[in-house]
């Protein structure tokens, strides 16, 4: 489970999040972000994928994942913080580019994972 959290949240959220409604019902994981373009927005992942694309929370866009820069924490309960870095990018980026700032808190049953950094979308334009 953590696993696809760290997978999941490398694709953008800096707003406290919570779940959708519509989102938990289907296991996809929302995740908020700041982007360098102004918007503040949600996306929802359907997949555990690195280039997993995000669907934009109230519109028809489509946020194509480039690149993930995040830092990763776990902190079990009663134990001493984990922290791994997860970069990784496509070797041919294509578009124009937007780039937005997550931080990611989850508390989970078995302790608490916090995520934060880059990531940089194309996104296609709504049908």
């Amino acid at each position: 489970m953590i696993k696809r959290l760290s997978v999941s949240l490398a694709f953008g959220a800096v707003a406290a999040l919570a779940l959708a409604p519509a989102a938990s019902a289907s296991g996809a994981t929302t995740i908020g972000s700041v982007c360098d373009d102004g918007q503040v927005i949600e996306l929802v992942f359907n997949g555990g994928g690195n280039f997993t694309p995000g669907h934009f929370v109230g519109g028809t866009a489509i946020y194509v994942t480039q690149s993930i820069h995040a830092t990763r924490e776990f902190t079990p309960n009663g134990g001493a913080t984990q922290v791994t870095y997860f970069n990784v990018d496509k070797p041919h980026v294509v578009g124009d580019l937007v780039r937005c700032n997550f931080n990611l808190t989850r508390v989970t049953p078995t302790g608490t994972f916090h995520a934060f950094g880059t990531s940089t979308f194309f996104i296609t334009p709504a049908s």
